[in-house]
């Protein structure tokens, strides 16, 4: 029996708190694309989010707080901890072919962000 989309995602954030990028893959569509709007960059396959993630310059855990979910959808509002201060943000994964598509993260203020470590990430 497939996973419900709400599992799916809930097991995206497990997967990236272990750091398991092999397992993390496997839920993403190979055409996925991030997109933080706020600090405008964009991520274009799924080689790239996790490169984005593996290298984000300090430890960090993404704290799930709520999650609504619908059969193409999920929003999930988390805390992201980090050496930084602790930023609330909402994502909005779309899902195509029973894997994540899309994922968008929205976050409290428009920010310029510090220097990214992956070379995938793209400013728009």
């Amino acid at each position: 029996m497939p996973m419900s989309t709400r599992d799916l995602v809930l097991l995206h954030w497990q997967l990236a708190n272990a750091r398991d990028w092999p397992a993390l893959g496997r839920l993403l569509h190979p055409a996925m694309v991030y997109e933080a709007p706020q600090s405008r960059e964009r991520i274009r396959g799924a080689p790239g989010y996790l490169d984005f993630y593996a290298t984000w310059p300090q430890p960090w855990r993404a704290e799930v707080r709520k999650c609504i979910a619908d059969e193409g959808s999920v929003m999930t509002q988390i805390d992201f901890v980090s050496s930084a201060p602790t930023m609330t943000g909402l994502t909005v994964f779309d899902l195509q072919d029973g894997l994540i598509w899309r994922v968008t993260d929205y976050w409290p203020d428009p920010y310029e962000p510090g220097p990214r470590a992956s070379v995938h990430v793209e400013r728009y």
